[in-house]
């Protein structure tokens, strides 16, 4: 198994940590050649008292009634900083009618858009507004940002490392960068990044946590698990942390400590079914039966129709020698599988379950049904060889035993199934010549059926030297 990856979730709340409010909107104002209008507006006495104007509009030179910009920036920027998004529409629109190389007016469209989860308005606007202002900071930031959480992180990383440019020393914008950066499949320079930003601020745990996914997209485990370690040690509630911790001990082959983070994870989060499924597989694997099941019972009580959980459970039944419920289990599994490769292997696991019960004839057609759907499934011919051996179809079974033997590695226990086959078929040539091919092979590693191999074979010799 794989070790278990995990990746970062970059969607986020579209306002939340770093999508920049225009809280300070005449700040934005003042950078622009608007500012001595915006100023006077902001002074103007008839406002002074805090009551809004009674009009947004004023006569220009030719007697025609013109928009007053400062005044409909400022009606927008209020009501962005109440969050009255739909309410900043209509003045920013207006401004960008008569002002459409405002840069200013398209970052507060942008965000209003953003605010009413409108992504491709507010993607154009922004757009528009680092078109018109290159070094708008707030505008390259967002959009950035926007563009990750749309799932376009490649577009996204002109525009961070636009914003990184601007303000260097910001730890945070090196971190978004660097996601960024890694989402997109540059890992390389996402490390760099997100060493950058760590180098920063020492106490940005997040930044730690990627630079570790960052080392686990490379392999680098040992150096994944220092990072996650680090990120823990800022902030011990991490449950990702903990995971990430995990994958680098798969990767480095020490599944007990991957079980160990394993089980922290589950105690910060225990409502994760993957992952507890994942730690179930791992116990199944390292043969812990009794840990594997106390998990995979919890999932059925959470989940009982869990894909994939019948099947682990029937695994689970049958390593710990209870076959009726591992039967059962396969049953349920079989009862709700979709086709593909996993169903002929599912008939294969029931089939081997029944063999152990003593249904031969019942394994024998399961066996049979998974080799239906893969032909090539040497367990399946196996089983089906030795359910048919144990009914006694020794001709039958014969030249299943005789394909088998065509494998590279084939062990040599099968040449002792073929010459008992041989043997009650009295076919005493076959059956000598199978005996010795056993003993030529086995070596000590099968005491009992090589003393009863050498006694054939001896009274087998004997009598075809009788010519019987």
């Amino acid at each position: 198994m794989d070790p278990l990856r995990l990746s970062r979730r970059v969607a986020r709340s579209l306002l939340s940590i770093l999508f920049l409010a225009p809280v300070a909107w005449s700040a934005l104002l003042n950078a622009g050649p608007a500012d001595s209008t915006a100023q006077s507006a902001k002074r103007n006495p008839a406002t002074s008292s805090g009551a809004k104007p009674d009009t947004d509009a004023t006569s220009g030179a030719d007697g025609k009634e013109q928009p007053d910009l400062a005044a409909l920036m400022s009606k927008a920027g209020d009501a962005l900083e109440r969050k009255d998004y739909q309410a900043a529409l209509d003045p920013l629109k207006t401004v960008i009618r008569s002002a459409p190389d405002k840069p200013e007016a398209w970052y507060y469209l942008g965000y209003a858009y953003h605010g009413l989860r409108q992504d491709a308005e507010a993607r154009q606007a922004y757009e528009k507004a680092v078109e018109l202002k290159p070094d708008l900071y707030q505008a390259q930031l967002n959009l950035g940002l926007l563009l990750v959480a749309m799932n376009d992180a490649g577009a996204a990383v002109p525009h961070l490392e636009k914003a990184v440019s601007l303000k260097p020393s910001e730890a945070r914008l090196h971190f978004e960068l660097g996601t960024a950066l890694r989402v997109s499949g540059q890992t390389a320079a996402a490390a760099t990044e997100l060493r950058q930003a760590l180098q920063l601020d020492p106490k940005l745990d997040s930044a730690a946590y990627d630079l570790g996914q960052a080392e686990l997209d490379q392999k680098h485990y040992a150096d994944a698990a220092a990072d996650f370690t680090k990120a823990l040690g800022i902030n011990p509630g991490r449950a990702d942390a903990e995971l990430g911790l995990a994958s680098a001990a798969e990767g480095l082959g020490q599944t007990a400590e991957a079980e160990q983070h394993l089980e922290q994870f589950l105690k910060l989060q225990p409502a994760d079914v993957s992952v507890r499924y994942h730690l179930a597989r791992l116990y199944l694997r390292e043969g812990k039966l009794e840990l594997a099941l106390s998990h995979l019972q919890q999932l059925e009580q959470a989940d009982p129709a869990l894909p994939g959980l019948a099947a682990a459970l029937g695994d689970a039944y049958a390593l710990a020698g209870k076959f009726a419920d591992s039967e059962v289990y396969y049953r349920k599994a079989l009862a709700t599988a979709p086709s593909g490769p996993d169903l002929a292997d599912l008939h294969r696991a029931l089939a081997e379950t029944l063999l152990k019960e003593g249904k031969t004839v019942g394994a024998e057609g399961e066996f049979r049904q998974a080799l239906r759907l893969d032909p090539g499934n040497a367990d399946a011919e196996k089983g089906l060889a030795s359910s048919v051996y144990l009914e006694k179809r020794y001709a039958e079974a014969a030249p299943m035993i005789e394909h088998l033997l065509q494998a590279p590695s084939a062990p040599a226990g099968l040449y002792f199934i073929l010459a008992t086959c041989y043997d009650h078929l009295q076919d005493r040539k076959r059956a000598l010549e199978a005996y010795q091919q056993f003993l030529a092979r086995s070596n000590g590693s099968n005491p009992d059926q090589e003393w009863q191999a050498k006694q054939r074979a001896k009274l087998l010799g004997r009598e075809l030297g009788k010519g019987l």
